[in-house]
């Protein structure tokens, strides 16, 4: 049994099924022939570490916040943070020690607009920021990264992000802030202008490649509902700490460690619509009745809101224009989220198949490229009941076939199962 129907078969114990009608699509005509090897690429073990907590009493752990200090590594050389609220408790004081002894101060203010979320208490003192670390496996030395993360407090501009970030490392025995800078796009294509950012407006970065942060791609539809994903990348040149935003040309395959992570997205965004959430539905009030085959409790189906599908054989037309035909069959027929015609229209249960939250973000190891297929191994954080960073676990093949206008999933596994 293949890894997607392990997971197929094993969402569907959780909940009822119910039989959807269905149709297959042929795939596409395959692309030129392509050099078959295999690419490492330095993901970068995105360890979020919290520092240990000192011992408190039941009353002293639930006192106000006053300080927390963080391990951190820089080209071997160790050091402690220590990070407090300001006196004005808007901003923070970072507190830099070697370890022989030396300390220096360092003062972070939000910027305009933006707060510092200062943790409740002290038993939530490790949250106030986080240590990225780097890779130090003797061969490779990437420094460590603190992350601050701001969040609005003004509402008044709808453009601006919820929440924004800056980074900070060791520079000549220093604490800097790392200068980020934007690159000029133009629809999609960098310039050579770069203009400097006040924060990184992206949600939660996590290493591609040593030097490399990427957040989660955006996937987006074109006027004819053709899927897309942009992915913008930040790279960080450690010897300045600087970090450069651009976009990345993910059109062909030319850029295959990004292009594996743009038709990863582009298939989850697909795949969520069969285990964690139906197509829309806007009438929660009416629904149609169907009687369980398997079960004493029947099925409740709610009419879907989607202009793109009107009928299960429209929907798995859709899907099956990425997906290949004997996976697109599984989801239909074995997922959590059901589909079926009730009197001509498209119906689905709502529900999902439930999420693991102890799995954390996907990175691509490596990648092997035979003929017109390309398989990407990847990796998965996992993380504790604690919810603090506990090693990594293998997140499964991610296996795709090159077609004339771009690809078809063979091997997919959804990343919260």
């Amino acid at each position: 049994m293949s890894g997607m129907r392990k997971i197929i078969a094993a969402a569907a114990a959780m909940l009822m099924i119910a039989t959807a009608s269905g149709c297959t699509a042929e795939n596409s005509a395959p692309a030129a022939e392509i050099i078959d090897e295999t690419v490492y690429t330095e993901a970068s073990e995105n360890l979020v570490q919290y520092a240990t907590v000192e011992s408190y009493d039941g009353e002293a752990y639930n006192e106000p916040f006053s300080s927390y200090t963080y391990d951190f590594s820089v080209y071997g050389s160790n050091y402690m943070i220590t990070v407090a609220p300001d006196e004005t408790t808007t901003g923070l004081t970072l507190t830099v020690e070697d370890n022989q002894f030396g300390s220096s101060t360092f003062n972070v203010t939000p910027p305009s607009g933006y707060m510092v979320m200062i943790p409740y208490n002290q038993q939530q003192a490790s949250q106030v920021c986080t240590v990225i670390k780097g890779e130090n496996d003797g061969e490779s030395l990437v420094p460590d990264l603190l992350k601050i993360d701001f969040y609005l407090s003004t509402f008044e501009d709808e453009t601006l992000p919820y929440t924004v970030s800056r980074l900070y490392s060791i520079l000549d025995n220093r604490l800097v802030e790392v200068e980020v800078y934007n690159t000029i796009s133009e629809d999609g294509v960098n310039q050579d202008t770069l203009e400097p950012m006040d924060y990184i407006p992206d949600s939660y970065l996590y290493h591609t490649e040593d030097d490399t942060f990427m957040p989660e791609p955006i996937v987006s539809a074109d006027e004819n509902g053709k899927l897309s994903a942009k992915v913008i990348t930040y790279t960080i040149n450690y010897n300045d700490m600087t970090m450069r935003r651009a976009y990345e040309d993910v059109s062909s395959v030319d850029n295959a460690l990004y292009y594996g992570y743009a038709a990863h997205a582009v298939a989850g965004d697909i795949y969520q619509y069969f285990i964690a959430t139906s197509l829309n539905v806007s009438d929660y009030e009416n629904y149609v009745e169907v009687p369980a085959e398997d079960s004493e409790n029947n099925q409740y189906f709610f009419k879907v809101d989607d202009l793109r599908f009107s009928t299960v054989e429209e929907f798995k037309e859709y899907v099956s224009g990425y997906f290949d035909v004997e996976i697109t069959e599984e989801m239909f027929a074995a997922a959590p989220q059901q589909y079926c015609d009730i009197d001509g229209e498209l119906y689905t249960i709502l529900g999902d198949g439930g999420m693991n939250a102890n799995l954390g973000k996907l990175t691509i190891t490596d990648w092997k490229m035979t003929d017109n297929t390309i398989t990407y191994h990847t990796k998965q954080e996992t993380f504790d009941d604690n919810y603090e960073f506990a090693g990594y676990v293998d997140g499964g093949d991610f296996v795709i076939e090159l077609t004339d206008d771009g690809f078809i999933v063979k091997e997919y596994r959804y990343p919260s199962l």
